[in-house]
């Protein structure tokens, strides 16, 4: 499979910022390359796109442009555009992901190279594939925080927009006793099955392909706990519609959302009926824990 690959390069103090962007412009994942810099002391953030996304470098060049009206400090920048097909997507993983202790008690390894955790330590094991995730994503982590905070033993967990499965492996492993795992991406889902199989999951999580909650009926069982880590529009469409998912006391955890638009998250989610119970904001992103009121 082809992909595009663009390389911006921008100042170091700007590196976050360009990151969002990048990702509300629909990008997979990005890596910030801030062990390079060039001659003008600036650091350059790959980003990967679906072949098949349409105008991705006119859409990134706009919003480069509002971006520097807005930040003084973002300072020179350029764009350049490489073709890469999987082998070469692949291979950047590998070059970047490498165990990496996210939690006091909570390490995440790639496939590839085993972490040497410390005892009582739990290990999550991922192969990112082409969901293009390693769950060292600051969104990723604090979502984990929270289901660290949240799950008890026997709870029934729904993981909307699982991506490489990683919050539903962490669930699972945190006790629950079942866990529905749901991507739009049929490659997301296949991803995701491998990487539960990883870790010995398979009788406790069932991923499938869904728009948000369109595969889980509301007649099932209700959720315990709901996480969602995706962008911030998707937020604000999920929350008139999971509390009817959920039972009366039930916590969602919602992340991927930009600072700038948290209060549009505060005021959707009193009017969707849920109490604002924590924030936390971490490199440019928030994640929120509510709890659903009935």
């Amino acid at each position: 499979m082809k992909w595009n690959e663009l390389d911006v390069i921008v100042s170091k103090t700007a590196t976050d910022l360009v990151a969002l962007l990048l990702y509300e412009c629909g990008s997979n994942g990005s890596i910030i390359h801030d062990d390079e810099e060039d001659e003008q002391g600036r650091i350059r953030i790959t980003a990967y796109f679906p072949e098949d996304k349409e105008d991705v470098e006119e859409t990134i060049e706009k919003g480069m442009k509002l971006l520097q009206k807005r930040t003084p400090d973002l300072g020179p920048w350029c764009l350049r555009h490489h073709d890469a097909d999987d082998s070469s997507w692949l291979y950047a993983w590998q070059d970047y992901f490498r165990p990496t202790k996210i939690l006091p008690h909570c390490w995440v390894e790639p496939a590839w190279e085993k972490a040497v955790p410390a005892p009582g330590d739990q290990v999550i094991t991922i192969d990112p594939g082409l969901a293009f995730g390693s769950g060292i994503h600051a969104t990723t982590v604090m979502c984990i925080q929270y289901l660290e905070q949240t799950v008890q033993a026997g709870d029934l967990v729904f993981d909307i927009g699982t991506g490489t499965g990683i919050l539903a492996i962490a669930a699972a492993k945190l006790g629950a006793c079942h866990v529905t795992a749901v991507d739009f991406d049929e490659k997301a889902v296949q991803q995701a099955g491998i990487n539960v199989g990883l870790n010995n999951c398979d009788g406790v999580v069932e991923v499938t392909n869904s728009d948000l909650l369109a595969s889980i009926s509301k007649g099932s069982r209700k959720a315990d706990v709901v996480v969602a880590n995706l962008v911030t529009n998707a937020v604000l469409h999920l929350l008139p519609l999971v509390r009817a998912y959920m039972h009366k006391g039930a916590t969602l955890i919602v992340s991927g959302i930009i600072d700038e638009r948290i209060e549009e998250i505060r005021k959707a989610a009193a009017a969707a009926g849920f109490e604002w119970l924590q924030e936390t904001l971490r490199d440019g992103w928030y994640a929120v824990q509510l709890r659903s009121l009935s």
